[in-house]
């Protein structure tokens, strides 16, 4: 390692990776990442700032899909690369990429970039690539090379098509605009799940640059499906939509169709078009704002304990990233699984269910192991014990996240959301409101959920706690008074708290602020709840009633009570004790005036 500190420019269109990156890189104490963008104007407008880099590490996938062309977003990123060698031609850059394509590096390589590096490239490697470059020599893996052109089931689209008869010009140009579009998109596809099932380790910076591909992979099936959509598909699954090419054509291969048959359906299909367009607009800007705010305090201030509250900072942020991740994941997975409205509200306790699995593989590692307490050779799974518990879990946890339903039905099927007895259509102030306050309630009660069986597990194994618990949680004292704080939250929430709020028809969600994690409270009408209420909790609600039908009279009582006591001390008793005490001094007075006079 040099003595010599190299200070980075990371240039990356994905938040997440960026700070991956930032936090993998802050271990080395010779490199330093003193700025991050996410375009071209950015950079640009870092660079015209005059600070002094060394290196830029810059994405080639900045920008972009052209989704009816079909081209890959690299040419964004190799046209900054090509402006920053015209503008800053001493300035290294290491471009990193997940296109593996001999034709890519050699472009690069044309136009001077000193190195060039696969995302899922070895991190020690990665390392060695970086302070290679910064140090100003050349850097190209061996590890570069090439892919295999079309895939089977290209071939097979191929082949579908050309024993289609021959339709007008109009249909061929259709046809020619679809078929680009479905072979990038496929092309790049297959890239991304290549480099995923590559990127097998536990390390956190690969467990990030997997949930990056894992979204690219995401968008990308979601591009796929636009695109069927764009050029006339009533099917748009992702896995059928190469096997129903022949429907691109079903309107123009109709000549006896009515033209008002034709204008109906066009219409409707521009309809549906807005529609996913407008709900997948909504949920990208939703999820847009909720990076934003993971990225500033996660301090809790909401006065009550919580689970998550015994992680480290870096450890909390990371799991409610992944808690993130996890959610989107099931949301893509829902769009793609055709499911009907009237299906949803049966599928939410699976649904949430699968996302806190999820949550806890990715976040402790499938594999992770702990030597087991009572047999020193045996070790033991953590994700197996933790998923053990989900029966719990779903109880105390899952089956208590309000409004989940309403969220999903809002962003895939764009049904209206009730907000404070009003209705309130997708992408409305009020709408954006109510979801970002159903999601960062759901990201948090997630990741309260994944940490619970860890305390009730593992909570004074050392090598949890070394991992991750704050310093001020490590000692065995600490983490039992934590734990106790924990148990009585449960308590109260259950037989005081939850009754009350059901009564008050209200919701009390945790969301995130500029100062933290703190409590927000919605109204919700809750009768049908509160009609099931039984036992202690039936008897909290009827003495909240008792108190309600009482409390007035009794306070106006006790106010005419002491104002009459008042009035008798005052007017009575005080004025008798008055004349008393006059009389009393008016006696002394004449005793000592008499004593004088005699004197």
């Amino acid at each position: 390692m040099s003595d010599e500190l190299y200070k980075l420019l990371l240039i990356d269109a994905d938040r997440i990776f960026r700070m991956g990156m930032r936090s993998w890189l802050a271990q080395f104490s010779d490199l330093e990442v003193v700025a991050d963008a996410e375009s071209v104007d950015e950079t640009l407008g870092i660079l015209q700032e005059e600070l002094d880099f060394d290196l830029v590490i810059l994405d080639l996938n900045l920008g972009a899909k052209n989704l009816e062309l079909g081209e890959s977003s690299q040419q964004s990123g190799l046209e900054l690369c090509q402006r920053l060698k015209s503008e800053y031609p001493k300035l290294p850059i290491l471009l990193l990429s997940s296109n593996q394509s001999p034709e890519l590096v050699q472009t690069a390589w044309r136009i001077s970039v000193e190195g060039f590096c696969l995302k899922r490239t070895n991190p020690d490697e990665l390392i060695i690539a970086i302070r290679q470059v910064a140090s100003g020599s050349r850097y190209l893996g061996d590890h570069i090379r090439l892919i295999t052109e079309p895939t089977a089931q290209l071939n097979q689209s191929d082949s579908l098509v050309k024993n289609l008869p021959e339709q007008t010009v109009v249909a061929i140009v259709r046809r020619n605009f679809y078929l680009s579009g479905i072979r990038g998109i496929d092309r790049v596809l297959a890239e991304v799940k290549a480099n995923l099932a590559n990127t097998n380790s536990d390390q956190l910076g690969d467990q990030i640059t997997k949930m990056v591909l894992a979204g690219q992979a995401r968008e990308l099936q979601a591009a796929r499906w636009l695109v069927n959509r764009l050029w006339g598909q009533k099917t748009a699954s992702v896995n059928d939509s190469v096997s129903n090419v022949p429907n691109i054509f079903e309107q123009i291969s109709q000549p006896n169709q009515e033209i008002s048959d034709r204008s109906t359906n066009t219409a409707q299909n521009q309809y549906e078009q807005k529609s996913s367009y407008n709900a997948l607009a909504v949920q990208a800007s939703l999820w847009d704002k909720t990076v934003k705010k993971l990225q500033s305090s996660l301090l809790n201030s909401s006065k009550t304990p919580l689970e998550i509250d015994v992680l480290k900072d870096e450890k909390k942020r990371q799991l409610l990233y992944i808690a993130l991740r996890q959610i989107e994941q099931s949301m893509t997975d829902l769009r793609f699984s055709q499911i009907n409205p009237s299906q949803l509200e049966v599928k939410i306790p699976d649904i949430l269910k699968n996302i806190w699995q999820e949550t806890v593989i990715n976040f402790f590692g499938k594999y992770y192991v702990l030597n087991d307490i009572a047999n020193i050779d045996a070790e033991v799974n953590v994700v197996d014990v933790l998923l053990n518990d989900v029966a719990s879990i779903q109880i105390e946890f899952l089956d208590k996240i309000p409004q989940f339903d309403n969220f999903l039905s809002h962003l895939l099927f764009e049904t209206e959301l009730i907000v404070d007895n009003s209705t309130a259509a997708i992408g409305t102030t009020e709408a954006m409101q109510r979801v970002e306050l159903i999601l960062d309630n759901l990201i948090i009660q997630i990741a309260n959920a994944v940490i619970q069986p860890l305390l009730n597990n593992f909570a004074n194994i050392e090598e949890i706690k070394h991992n991750f618990y704050r310093y001020n949680l490590l000692a065995t004292r600490e983490i039992e008074r934590f734990r106790n704080d924990l148990s009585w939250k449960y308590r109260i929430e259950k037989y005081i708290s939850d009754p009350r709020f059901i009564f008050e028809s209200r919701h009390m969600l945790l969301t995130f602020s500029d100062h933290g994690i703190r409590k927000v409270n919605i109204y919700t009408p809750r009768n049908q709840e509160l009609q099931n209420l039984e036992g202690v909790q039936l008897a909290v609600t009827l003495a909240l009633e008792l108190q309600d039908a009482i409390a007035p009279r009794l306070k106006s009582a006790i106010a005419f009570i002491g104002s009459g006591f008042v009035y008798v001390l005052t007017n009575v008793i005080g004025r008798g004790i008055g004349l008393i005490g006059r009389g009393v001094l008016q006696g002394i007075g004449n005793a000592w005036q008499d004593s004088r006079t005699k004197k």
